[in-house]
């Protein structure tokens, strides 16, 4: 009889849970949530300093998205790593005889996924961020301010679900959960399920988000590095605005402005240098002479022979002015470097071969040789990255011709007109350098030789 009771005994389902792995799986879910609702907070801040602007520097944007990034990646290392620390409990318990049970298995699955909810919403909001900067993409015509509402509910989302789930979990954890025969297993199963995933989810993520296929899509426009001589710009994010885009490799990006069922909509197409012409004078039509410029956005790792045929185009559709834009400085008042910044360009005018002039003796040409060499008028200047050469040759001879009434035709200015000519080789942010250094020196007006660059 005694007998019986005793087995009686031993089969009657436990109804205390282990406390030890309750709270350290409380732990461990907890984390994500921290982690998650850190990083929403931290890239709110890059967020409100980008909201509503789309000429903004990748690579402070990278950067603080790298930096914004950091804690929920961190949390779900740790998180995994008290996830094991539930895995070696629940082994041990599997040949330790104890008078607690193990949580049931499905909360370690419904907590495992709960707790990645804050990350989550986290990841929509900066996929969203990386989309906007990608030409061509559903958001990128639009710009950041096209997708503010959505970045900002996906952001408070995050921050907000973080408590809220905390509570869920908090909840499932104290709730006196029993467990029956076998249970041991199912949990071991589930917890280790769970910490697979955190681990997949650290390293996975990121890759997916930030990956080389999506970097290559960016822009990395060229940093203008003294604002002094680089003029801000609010036109370039105009919809009547002419915008061309040329990534690293090699993808132009016309962008224009629609009316789809009376609401307008800026897209972003990739367009071949045979269609430009007809699009540029399209969407040149009834523009005054001082609006007639198109905006040239490029990547700083773009070979200046595949900018070249774009210059040709943009004067084939008879425009003769270029903005070259690029972003402001990183510093204390602009450090997402938000400021749309241009230099404005003149095309070179097209060379009559049929008449024979005799050269200007006050032509000014810089030019960047296929080795990196730097030229004025065919004398060496030194090498990029360094064109202070250039600009201080050019400083004395504007100097010069001041002091000897060396003025333009027809003006009473001083004859500054210069040239910019760069090898086909040559990659666009070494171009852009010797633009800021001739822009220095104070020449007026500037520009771009497209014939005969060789």
């Amino acid at each position: 009889m005694d007998a019986a009771m005793i087995n009686a005994g031993e089969v009657q389902p436990k109804t205390k849970v282990s406390i030890i792995t309750r709270m350290i799986a409380l732990v461990a879910f907890t984390i994500p949530l921290l982690g998650g609702a850190m990083s929403s907070f931290f890239l709110f801040g890059a967020f409100r300093a980008l909201q509503g602007n789309q000429s903004a520097g990748v690579g402070a944007v990278m950067a603080a998205l790298k930096e914004a990034s950091l804690p929920v990646i961190v949390s779900l290392y740790l998180a995994a790593f008290f996830a094991f620390v539930v895995i070696v409990v629940l082994v041990v318990r599997m040949f330790v005889q104890t008078k607690t049970a193990s949580p049931p298995f499905w909360y370690f699955i419904l907590s495992g996924i709960l707790c990645l909810v804050s990350a989550g919403f986290f990841w929509k909001a900066k996929l969203l961020f990386l989309d906007v900067l990608s030409p061509g993409s559903s958001t990128a015509a639009n710009g950041i301010a096209g997708i503010a509402a959505e970045i900002n509910l996906m952001l408070w989302l995050s921050i907000i679900g973080a408590p809220v789930v905390f509570v869920i979990l908090l909840v499932l954890s104290v709730l006196p959960l029993s467990s029956r025969a076998g249970s041991k297993w199912g949990s071991l199963a589930a917890a280790s399920v769970v910490w697979i995933l955190l681990v997949a989810t650290a390293v996975a993520i990121p890759y997916l988000i930030d990956g080389p296929k999506r970097k290559n899509e960016m822009v990395a426009l060229p940093v203008s590095t003294n604002s002094s001589y680089s003029d801000h710009d609010a036109d370039v994010e105009k919809d009547a605005s002419l915008v061309l885009t040329l990534t690293a490799d090699n993808k132009l990006y016309y962008r224009q402005v629609r009316d789809v069922n009376g609401k307008v909509e800026r897209t972003e197409t990739v367009v071949t240098v045979d269609e430009l012409p007809a699009k540029i004078k399209s969407a040149m039509e009834g523009k005054t002479p001082d609006k007639r410029i198109a905006y040239f956005k490029c990547d700083i790792n773009a070979a200046y022979e595949n900018i070249l045929p774009i210059f040709q185009a943009i004067r084939n559709a008879d425009v003769d002015k270029v903005g070259l834009v690029v972003v402001g400085k990183k510093d204390a008042d602009d450090p997402y470097q938000t400021r749309p910044v241009s230099f404005p360009v003149k095309l070179q005018e097209r060379l009559n071969t049929s008449v024979v002039m005799r050269p200007n003796p006050l032509t000014l040409v810089a030019a960047i040789d296929k080795d990196g060499k730097l030229l004025l008028n065919n004398e060496p200047k030194g090498t990029m990255p360094d064109a202070s050469r250039i600009e201080t040759t050019l400083k004395n001879i504007f100097k010069d011709r001041e002091g000897n009434g060396v003025l333009r035709e027809g003006t009473n200015e001083v004859e500054k007109k210069t040239y910019i000519k760069a090898a086909k080789s040559t990659k666009y942010g070494d171009f852009i350098k010797l633009f800021e250094a001739v822009k220095a020196a104070g020449a007026d007006p500037i520009g771009i030789q497209i014939d005969d660059v060789n």
